[in-house]
């Protein structure tokens, strides 16, 4: 059964790593209900101890302030640029869509709690299973040995 690329696939936040000294970390968010995870390369928080995310901070506030909630975040592309993710907001009856980072609007969807999506073929094409996982550090473990 071949699947639809299109279909939207809602994402859970499995955790955030510390890439070492820098000022990065990488947010790992996994499919719901399944293995496959899609790593994604942010900065890390100021003044986090590496496995959190920063709270909701002035945007959070703003949003809230001017009587809005955010009702999704959709993650469009796996890097962190300020137009690679959605955050869909609802004022009233009218729905209100920003585009912004992937750390940032994963940063709201937590802390409103909700949900987060991207797109099967997003996934097909950026997602790690366990398998692959499994298969990148045999390949580590086999060119270290050759060192």
């Amino acid at each position: 059964a071949r699947r639809d690329p299109d279909a939207r696939v809602e994402l859970e936040v499995a955790g955030l790593l510390p890439l070492g000294e820098g000022a990065a970390a990488v947010l790992v968010l996994r499919e719901k209900g399944a293995r496959t995870f899609l790593p994604l390369v942010v900065p890390r928080p100021e003044g986090g101890r590496g496995g959190e995310l920063k709270g909701p901070g002035l945007l959070g506030e703003a949003i809230s302030a001017l009587g809005a909630r955010v009702t999704e975040v959709e993650i469009e592309r796996a890097e962190e640029s300020r137009t690679s993710a959605r955050v869909r907001l609802a004022q009233g009856t009218r729905t209100i869509e920003l585009r912004g980072r992937p750390s940032e609007s994963i940063s709201l969807a937590v802390s409103a709690r909700a949900p987060i999506v991207t797109t099967r073929r997003l996934l097909d094409e950026s997602g790690l299973t366990p398998e692959d996982l499994a298969k990148a550090h045999q390949q580590a473990e086999e060119e270290g040995e050759r060192l």
